[in-house]
């Protein structure tokens, strides 16, 4: 079959080249809503979206975008050309052979330096035609970016690309650490870690940037867990500083409930009885022999 030529009325404005990333394809339907551009694009997705244009080892790819971008121009008359490139791209990451989203400021670098070159490849085989690039965040949000190679399209500013902050940057890194599944104690400090060594925040600026996202999970960090079970733990020892090993129970079932079940009951345990040595409290002896080999066995796990 023939294809009608490039200049057959016009049946949308853009085609749109967005991923395969299961997690934002309704977004990108959202995002052309939003534009007010419903019904007016064809779109094409693919691993890597701006990527498959530029990718020389994967020509298949390559061939499948270009003969796609092809067919929307003839059959309906596009006239612009929409990448949408999107944080955490596994497809991304394979090109680049390193997880690019463990350093949010890289990762915006790369995708712009492959936007740029896709946009410049439609330009290069078709000097008329618009291009805009964008990158979503996981949120679903997308930003315009700036291209030196587009034709200008009226009515949109681009966001200028800056350096993001320290603090921003590893706000992005624990929002993809805990988009899945919330840290562990372990994982916690880790972070924690990374926040002061590699992006150089002081130790209480990383732990208030860990403690606002867990909040938006309604979730405490282990810190602010353990300041909770301490401060039970000490309304119910004795006078001598002791706690029975029953309110000690009702104190790792509390660290498992403010820290959303993610504890297991042996983590909790573990938890309590560090607590216990870091307050000064003692175990009550309990029984006929007055043992306190309770707390050693819930230190032990």
């Amino acid at each position: 079959m023939t294809l009608p030529g490039p200049d057959v009325p016009r049946k949308a404005d853009d085609f749109v080249v967005s991923c395969i990333d299961p997690r934002l394809t309704d977004d990108t339907t959202f995002l052309m809503a939003a534009l007010g551009r419903t019904d007016r694009y064809s779109e094409m997705r693919i691993a890597g979206a701006a990527l498959a244009a530029v990718d020389e080892s994967r020509p298949a790819w390559m061939a499948a975008l270009w003969e796609n971008f092809e067919a929307s121009r003839r059959l309906h008359g596009v006239q612009r050309v929409v990448f949408i490139n999107y944080r955490d791209c596994g497809a991304m990451n394979l090109w680049a052979g390193r997880r690019l989203a463990e350093d949010p400021a890289d990762e915006l670098r790369q995708h712009q330096a492959v936007l740029e070159r896709a946009a410049a490849a439609v330009r290069a085989r078709f000097p008329a035609m618009a291009v805009e690039i964008r990158l979503m965040e996981l949120d679903g949000s997308a930003r315009l970016l700036p291209c030196t190679t587009c034709a200008a399209t009226p009515g949109l500013q681009a966001e200028a690309v800056e350096p993001p902050s320290s603090a921003d940057s590893f706000t992005e890194l624990v929002r993809l650490r805990t988009a899945d599944a919330l840290p562990d104690p372990a994982a916690e400090r880790a972070l924690l870690v990374e926040g002061v060594t590699r992006y150089g925040l002081t130790a209480a600026r990383a732990r208030a940037v860990l403690e606002v996202e867990m909040a938006r999970h309604g979730q405490r960090t282990a810190r602010q867990s353990s300041r909770e079970i301490a401060v039970f733990l000490r309304a119910q020892a004795d006078r001598r500083g002791r706690v029975a090993e029953r309110d000690a129970q009702r104190a790792a079932e509390l660290y498992r409930g403010v820290r959303g079940r993610q504890a297991t009951p042996t983590e909790a345990q573990r938890r309590v009885a560090a607590v216990m040595a870091e307050e000064g409290l003692a175990a009550r002896p309990r029984g006929l022999l007055r043992s306190t080999a309770w707390l050693r066995r819930m230190a032990a796990g």
